[in-house]
């Protein structure tokens, strides 16, 4: 999306849904100066908090990640996203604890797992798992408060559950099978080719993202139907889309 999308989804979502539950702004960036000013008309467009990750391909020193950071907090409440294997560069705890005592920080977005997780919650600092496939430990033996999850946005029921309604190995073995489908390309193809096989959006994709191959589109109906479609959003029957029912955009 270009940021004048990115900005105008983060209102639109906090004008349906915003005096019902919290708005997450994902205005992060690699540049410091854009991850400012995209938070400033987060913020000023109604989200809660923003979410912010580190710097990207161009990364920076561990003495730039505070600096970085201690910017992006000015701005208002923050949770901080590591997920290495997109950034090529680990937020070590000590770069997190020296945020620890800012009143702007609501805590971690953590992609390491859940021996990180563990640093924080024993340390007072508030994290959530970023990884589906280990979210349940995570929140009833690490101390995470949840789960910032792909899988919620295909069964946010499901999901809920798993995260509130105390240790459940069964269910965590029901949704793993859907969770190791979704990972099997870099998100978020999966999520996608399976919210457009629901017929929950249209099946759109914008380059260089593209869907599923028709093998693993199957296998989506099939893992649906196993799991109960009631499970999943939407209202449509799941169906197999062939190649041709996808449109890809290069310029848009």
């Amino acid at each position: 999306m270009t940021w004048d999308e990115h900005i105008m989804l983060i209102g639109h979502t906090v004008n349906c849904f915003g005096g019902n539950v919290k708005v997450i702004g994902n205005t992060g960036s690699n540049s410091t100066r854009e991850a400012i000013h995209a938070s400033e008309q987060g913020f000023a467009v109604g989200m809660h908090a923003a979410l912010h990750i580190n710097p990207y391909y161009g990364k920076t020193s561990m003495d730039g990640l505070v600096s970085h950071f201690d910017g992006v907090l000015s701005m208002g409440p923050t949770i901080i996203y590591n997920v290495p294997s997109r950034t090529g560069q680990d937020i070590p705890p000590h770069v997190i604890l020296t945020f620890a005592h800012n009143s702007n920080l609501a805590g971690v977005k953590e992609c390491v797992g859940n021996d990180r997780i563990k640093q924080y919650t024993g340390n007072g600092i508030v994290a959530w798992s970023g990884n589906d496939d280990e979210c349940h430990d995570a929140r009833w033996s690490y101390g995470a408060t949840g789960v910032i999850s792909v899988a919620s946005n295909l069964i946010p029921g499901l999901m809920h559950k798993l995260m509130f309604d105390g240790k459940n190995s069964t269910l965590n073995s029901k949704v793993r099978p859907l969770v190791d489908w979704l990972f099997k390309e870099p998100n978020p193809i999966g999520l996608n080719t399976a919210l457009a096989q629901l017929g929950v959006v249209r099946p759109v994709f914008r380059l260089p993202y593209v869907p599923l191959q028709i093998e693993k589109r199957i296998e989506f109906v099939n893992l649906v139907n196993k799991m109960g479609r009631e499970h999943f959003v939407g209202e449509k029957e799941v169906k197999v889309l062939e190649d041709d029912d996808f449109i890809l955009l290069g310029r848009y």
